[in-house]
């Protein structure tokens, strides 16, 4: 089942963002300042799928995080085009509904589940 945070860092003047994890999913939404949803993101098995209310969207591998030219350290991880299928797989739809069923508004749900009818076939 997804958890919702509820101390989520807000950036000033970027709208309002809400996110949950669990599952093996983590759910990020995005909101401007008249909490109108403008996109979302779906990380599962170190990919990301993300998709704007403008249309826009992709599905990425989520890079490791480890710098592995400088043996410095660490580093944040970052999306990377490459490594990850054009389409997110369409078991990913029934994942989320699962997951979501008892945390998510479901006008947020249906929004969502939509978009992956879509994107995954």
């Amino acid at each position: 089942m997804l958890r919702e945070f509820k101390y989520v860092k807000q950036e000033p003047g970027a709208g309002k963002r809400r996110w949950w994890g669990g599952d093996g999913l983590e759910f990020t939404a995005w909101y401007d300042a008249e909490e109108r949803l403008t996109g979302f993101q779906l990380c599962y098995l170190e990919r990301a799928l993300t998709w704007k209310t403008s249309g826009y969207w992709s599905h990425v591998t989520v890079g490791s995080g480890i710098n592995e030219t400088q043996s410095r350290g660490y580093s944040s991880p970052i999306l990377q085009a490459n490594g990850a299928p054009t389409r997110p797989p369409f078991s990913l739809l029934s994942q989320f509904e699962k997951a979501s069923e008892a945390s998510v508004a479901e006008q947020l749900r249906s929004v969502v589940t939509g978009v992956l009818q879509i994107i995954a076939r």
